[in-house]
Formats: structure tokens, C-alpha cells, sequence
């Protein structure tokens, strides 16, 4: 942390406001990658989460991993 600090004059708010980012997206990007490896939903849906989840991504990936995710994508991860 003091790298950071010292080499771009970081604050500690700006590394907790970089690192929440960083994990937001991670959060949006793993929701993206589950969409596509979900065979169980056809195309055409498919393509309306990935719009959902792009243009709204904080409550897209909410929903998309609330209502979107079918029973037998999830159990099929599990194997």
C-alpha cells in the first residue's frame, strides 16, 4: 500500500474506491461469462441479459443472477 501511495499519490479512499471497482466488475464479468456457459437458455435470451446486464450492469447482474440462472445450469456446475 505504501507503494502505491508514494508512487501515485494514492489515499487510501482512492484504493477503496479502485479496489470496490475492480471487484464490481470482476462481479459483472464472471455474470457475463455464467450467461454464455448456460446451455440452457436459448439465443436470442441470451442476448437480451447480455443487453441488461451491459447498459444496467449493477441491477442487470442482480437480476440476471437472481431470476436468470435456470436449476439445471446451476446443478450442472456443481458436478
Amino acid at each position: 500500500m505504501a507503494i502505491l501511495t508514494t508512487l501515485f499519490g494514492l489515499g487510501n479512499q482512492e484504493l477503496l474506491l479502485i479496489s470496490i471497482a475492480i471487484l464490481f466488475y470482476s462481479v459483472v464479468i464472471w455474470t457475463v461469462v455464467d450467461l454464455f456457459s448456460n446451455k440452457d437458455l436459448p439465443a436470442i435470451p441470451k442476448l437480451l441479459w447480455l443487453i441488461v446486464i451491459l447498459f444496467f450492469p449493477f441491477l442487470g447482474t442482480l437480476i440476471y443472477l437472481y431470476y436468470g440462472r435456470s436449476a439445471k445450469h446451476l446443478s450442472n456446475q456443481r458436478q
